[in-house]
């Protein structure tokens, strides 16, 4: 029998982090001495509590090293071989983060062409329970790289584009990890006790809904949803492959009833805490040289709590990590109809994000709107996504680099019927492509006027003759609207908005 097993993550082929105390961790028996050797370092510890975990010292990069593990009597022997030491990033979030390179634009043509060799990839297994076949299913997972074209296919677009920059970049391997989910909250990646405040609605609104119920009937039900619903997105992929023109109507009258996200059950992946629980902590303490952040849009039901949500979900990682400055890259949520252009629940995320990055440390923010389409939640021009999380990457991590940062608001100056707006990142004055729209201005009644900016360098000076005393400022205040301004760089101005 086994002394020790290290945590599923360790695989052939695994990427380390350089320049950061390397943790290899896994489980086995209470009081087992486990040894591990790496680069020509020594590391030991006892197992304790059935967890063991061996620190190694920061090291530089290399590549075909390999990492031997044992245990006292050498009566077990592990050896972890073609093992990297790059850079090691972490790819979470929902749908948009998931979307897969085989379904991104250019996506098929990067995998017949691409030759990209410093790139490899960890998908933590989409799992909520632990039922029959969750640890085999861990235990099946491996470090994959770019040659197997078979296994890239299914990577997370943004997580491919982002590390075949940075390898580039940078010169070392690159290695990300998915750990990502398709229509879940933020919620469903935290610890219950993180959710204080705003972001408790989502645990007191689950308790309520299971108050009372069978556990094992809330499953069964849950798994008879998931075979009507596997059919129905099956069928559902049929009418959009089909010829014509295609509405939600047309496609529930053809595929029947949508029934997702399915009943309430603790193996749905849309319940609070689930994620963090199953899939979040089968990765940490695995060091990170930070996390790259693409989630949002599933949490427009309650976009005044998503600032508390995920400033508490950023602190859970970074106490799950132990790295109190743990980089954490937020996208904020591109453009997106949905139904409702005019409204602003997508606003007000985008809004909350902003402010985690004003106030939160060690975050950044890539601003996305022009990457969205305006009926499609799952846009697929994924490049330009990957390339600006590697480019605020750069900038926050590794010394520095050029255009990382779009412009932001930063200073407001009420000069009695004018306004003039100052922005940060905006070096070089900003280009206009079209009208120069998307600002609207309010008096003291709150009602907003649409008005033309007037752009001068890096400065902008907005003027209604219907609001004779402006107190109020908001740009791009929309679920959807057309995109005019950038910065030199082509990033585009970051919506706001700001009252007197």
């Amino acid at each position: 029998m086994a002394k020790f097993q290290t945590a599923p993550i360790f695989t052939n082929g695994m990427v380390l982090q350089r320049g950061k105390n390397i943790c290899v961790f896994g489980t086995g028996e209470e009081g087992a001495i486990i040894h591990g050797e790496l680069c020509g370092f020594h590391s030991s510890c006892a197992v304790k509590d059935g967890k063991w975990k061996i620190v190694f010292p920061p090291m530089g990069a290399c590549r075909f090293v390999i990492l031997k593990l044992y245990d006292d009597d050498n009566d077990q022997v592990e050896r972890i071989e073609n093992v990297a030491i790059g850079e090691v990033w972490l790819a979470g979030g929902q749908s948009n983060m998931e979307l897969e390179l085989c379904n991104c634009k250019g996506g098929k043509e990067c995998l017949e062409n691409d030759d990209t060799r410093d790139v490899r990839y960890y998908y933590v297994p989409k799992k909520t329970i632990y039922d029959d076949d969750y640890e085999e299913s861990m235990q099946n997972a491996c470090w994959t790289d770019f040659a197997d074209k078979e296994s890239a296919a299914h990577w997370s677009a943004v997580g491919y584009f982002f590390a075949k920059e940075m390898s580039r970049l940078l010169d070392v391997t690159v290695g990300v990890i998915g750990c990502n989910w398709g229509g879940t909250s933020a919620s469903c990646w935290i610890k219950r006790e993180y959710a204080a405040g705003d972001a408790k609605v989502y645990f007191d609104d689950y308790d309520a809904a299971v108050e009372g119920k069978d556990v094992s009937k809330m499953i069964a039900d849950y798994r008879e949803y998931m075979v009507y619903q596997q059919e129905w997105w099956a069928k559902s992929a049929e009418y959009y492959a089909s010829e014509g023109e295609h509405t939600w109507e047309g496609c529930l009258e053809y595929c029947g009833e949508d029934r997702y996200p399915g009943p309430v059950a603790p193996c749905n992946p849309t319940s609070p805490g689930i994620l963090h629980e199953s899939m979040v902590s089968r990765v940490f303490p695995y060091t990170l040289g930070g996390v790259l952040w693409y989630q949002g849009e599933t949490d427009e039901s309650h976009p005044d709590a998503y600032y508390t949500l995920l400033t508490q979900l950023i602190r859970n990682w970074r106490d799950d990590w132990e790295d109190d400055g743990l980089p954490f890259i937020i996208a904020q949520l591109p453009m997106y109809a949905g139904g409702n252009p005019d409204g602003d629940s997508w606003s007000k995320i985008r809004e909350a994000q902003m402010r985690v990055y004003n106030t939160i440390k060690n975050t950044g923010i890539i601003v996305t709107l022009d990457c969205g389409e305006r009926d499609n939640i799952h846009p697929v021009d994924k490049e330009p996504v990957g390339h600006r999380f590697a480019m605020q990457a750069m900038e926050m991590v590794y010394g520095g680099c050029d255009g990382a940062f779009a412009p932001t608001f930063k200073n407001v100056i009420w000069r009695g019927d004018m306004v003039e707006l100052q922005f940060a990142n905006a070096r070089g004055g900003f280009k206009v492509k079209g009208e120069p729209d998307g600002f609207e201005i309010c008096g003291e009644d709150g009602v907003y006027y649409p008005v033309w900016a007037d752009v001068s360098g890096e400065r902008i000076f907005l003027s209604c003759d219907e609001v004779p005393n402006p107190c109020g400022v908001r740009y791009l205040w929309k679920n959807y609207a057309e995109i005019h301004i950038f910065s030199g760089f082509g990033l585009p101005l970051a919506p706001f908005r700001i009252k007197k």
